[in-house]
């Protein structure tokens, strides 16, 4: 059993490898996904899939982990069973502070064991950085999983969301797309987008495919400085069709992650009042991401709930301490991303951000000028995104030393 979770786990790359050479881009099973594979033949399995198909206000975790238990009680050497019980326990430990570290310790341990049975599963790899970045502990983490993570190291990446269907128009939006670092190449895709969202109204990926070019676009403005209502609009318009998209997959974490990151980059420019009445919102969308799949481009979900502790008012950040991350716990979040995710310059961003607002600007001026000696074009799929760090990096050095 133990060589066949092995050889699952090396056709999966083996096809993720196919799908680079032939479609010029990674597969997108696999890369930001976190899926749990399960025995669509088996009627125990078929049990606890429909269990898990209504988890997501937190319910039938108990019954899913029992479930599963007598699955592996008799298949204790197939993969499957661990992985769904790591994941199982880790939903636990975030949806109640009741036995909270108790639930963890059992995902680690689940995780683990499913990384000792198939050493190459990604997604084994996966529960394990996710279930200890929630525990806060960077240097115990690395001492006992260190070899395991750096191993597995860069993760794989990709675009953000699936291609759209072939035409002639979808592909002059990649193209266009490809050199969206030129802002006038961004603004022609985001129109012929916009026209096959007209055209496709119940098309839930491309309605969220506008979302999240408009808030590309909407950093791009908040990276120049001085471009605030041109990133306001395009922030509004990304929540716009982010909605759309939700109300057709409202329990995607892609969904709910582009709507909150477009709310969060509207609201940067708001009043108090506006924040305070959208803010919970924010929250609840990025909750929902970093339960499900913290590690979702480029470990989006956990950056930004770095940031919200830095730009939330303060019942936010009260709100987010009592679901279990605090400071300490963001910050091993972006410690464990920045091993597995080592070409987006966001993190180290938002962690430099996140250490200023603690009072550790020292530290934070480090890891500033450390980003800015990096290469932003390492990662193709990130660059015109790193660019636009690299400059909101420059303007926050620039800051911390004024105030120095």
């Amino acid at each position: 059993m133990v060589e066949g979770g092995r050889m699952r786990g090396v056709v999966i790359g083996c096809l993720t490898a196919v799908l680079v050479t032939v479609c010029g881009v990674p597969g997108w099973a696999g890369v930001w996904d976190l899926d749990l594979p399960y025995q669509g033949d088996n009627p125990e399995w078929v049990r606890v899939k429909q269990l898990w198909d209504g988890h997501w206000d937190g319910q039938g975790l108990d019954d899913i982990a029992s479930g599963v238990t007598r699955i592996l009680e008799r298949e204790p050497d197939m993969v499957e069973p661990y992985l769904w019980l790591s994941k199982t326990y880790y939903l636990k430990a975030r949806w109640s502070r009741r036995d909270r570290q108790t639930n963890l310790r059992q995902a680690e341990i689940y995780a683990a064991r499913a990384h000792d049975v198939d050493p190459g599963n990604m997604t084994a790899l996966k529960l394990i950085v996710d279930t200890m970045a929630f525990s806060g502990d960077t240097v115990y983490t690395m001492a006992r999983y260190g070899d395991w993570i750096r191993g597995g190291s860069p993760f794989p990446v990709a675009e953000a969301l699936p291609s759209l269907g072939p035409s002639q128009k979808s592909k002059d939006f990649y193209r266009l797309w490809a050199q969206r670092d030129k802002i006038e190449k961004g603004l022609a895709a985001v129109e012929v987008l916009k026209g096959l969202a007209a055209a496709s109204p119940q098309d839930a990926l491309t309605q969220l495919w506008v979302s999240r070019v408009y808030c590309y676009l909407g950093l791009y403005y908040t990276s120049q400085g001085n471009q605030d209502k041109k990133a306001l609009a395009c922030y509004q318009q990304g929540m716009r069709y982010g909605e759309n998209a939700l109300k057709l997959m409202p329990y995607s974490v892609p969904a709910r992650y582009w709507q909150a990151r477009n709310l969060s980059g509207w609201l940067n420019g708001a009043g108090m009042f506006k924040r305070m009445r959208y803010s919970p919102r924010i929250l609840e969308h990025l909750l929902f991401c970093s339960r499900e799949n913290a590690l979702y481009h480029y470990s989006g979900p956990a950056l930004d709930m770095g940031m919200l502790m830095v730009q939330g008012d303060w019942l936010t950040r009260q709100r987010v301490k009592k679901t279990g991350i605090t400071p300490q716990v963001a910050l091993c979040m972006l410690d464990l991303s920045a091993i597995v995710y080592p070409d987006c310059l966001e993190i180290p961003y938002v962690k430099a951000r996140l250490l200023s607002h603690e009072g550790r600007n020292e530290e934070a001026v480090k890891i500033v000028e450390r980003l800015l000696t990096r290469n932003p074009d390492s990662d193709r799929f990130m660059a015109p995104e790193n660019h636009c760090y690299r400059r909101m990096a420059r303007r926050f050095l620039s800051e911390i030393k004024k105030g120095a």
